[in-house]
């Protein structure tokens, strides 16, 4: 019976083996076809240096549903003398667009998938400023097409807060109630719309984060909600935006059962060298 089994079970093949997985758009050939054209349009792009303005545009064209359109978006951008540290920027935005969008009548561990996106390109986002290589290009489009496979997860997408207020004392109860997703990016959005200090809204959103028990991924979407909050000028749209899908990501995983602030409590009191209970007397 066993050799059978043995012999059956290392001969099975499934229809994801043999499948292509291009359908309905081949994007690994998209792939192939834009990594050809990526050296004429750098090179073409180097005369035009500075020529390009419009960052927050690219970021909008690359949330498109015609991934043709996104990589198109990303070489045309390139070839009007876009730099590297605003390609990356672009990139990012199209992720946090996502993040923003994204409505909660979705699968809760879908959020993994967006945020998954947004922190990939704010890390390709940093080394292009650092070192704006023809391979580090290569990942722009990449990144567009990972943008364009969570399209799916902003249909229905999430409405954009449109506040023009808020009071950040009224985040805490965002953070303490499950459901509380869209009024924290209301909240989040309106208070710097209506000129609030962004030091003051990023510091609630960091006591947020670790007030909770806390995942390391949660870390890694507030830096890279912060540093790309940072990349734009002070009081720009885009930076509301980014800060408020920081605030909607946050509320949606809180509250936690909060037992990592009651170990670290732990710990300090023993380094300390304070007694943590004392025996009754027998």
């Amino acid at each position: 019976m066993l050799p059978t089994v043995v012999q059956q079970t290392a001969s099975a093949s499934w229809s994801e083996q043999s499948g292509t997985w291009r359908h309905p758009h081949d994007l690994a050939n998209l792939v192939t076809d834009a990594n050809a054209r990526l050296q004429e349009a750098i090179a073409l792009g180097a005369t035009r240096d500075g020529a390009f303005k419009d960052v927050a545009g690219l970021g909008w064209r690359l949330i498109d549903d015609d991934p043709y359109a996104s990589v198109d978006a990303v070489l045309a951008a390139i070839e009007e003398g876009a730099t590297a540290e605003q390609l990356g920027r672009g990139l990012a935005y199209a992720a946090a667009l996502r993040i923003s969008r994204f409505h909660v009548q979705n699968d809760f561990g879908d959020w993994d998938t967006v945020h998954h996106a947004f922190t990939a390109a704010n890390a390709l986002h940093q080394a292009l400023v650092r070192n704006p290589s023809p391979e580090l290009y290569r990942g722009l489009v990449h990144g567009a097409l990972r943008v364009y496979l969570d399209r799916f997860l902003n249909v229905p997408a999430a409405r954009m807060p449109d506040a023009v207020d808020g009071d950040l004392a009224e985040l805490d109860e965002c953070w303490e109630i499950q459901g509380g997703v869209d009024r924290a990016g209301a909240i989040a959005a309106g208070y710097l719309r209506g000129g609030g200090d962004p030091r003051a809204l990023i510091e609630a959103l960091g006591s947020a984060l670790l007030r909770e028990d806390a995942e390391f991924h949660w870390y890694q979407v507030f830096e890279a909600g912060v540093r790309q909050y940072d990349a734009w000028p002070e009081g720009s749209e885009e930076g509301v935006v980014i800060l408020s899908a920081l605030a909607r990501f946050l509320a949606a995983h809180t509250p936690t059962r909060r037992e990592l602030s009651r170990v670290v409590d732990i710990a300090t009191r023993l380094r300390r060298g304070e007694e943590l209970y004392e025996e009754s007397p027998a």
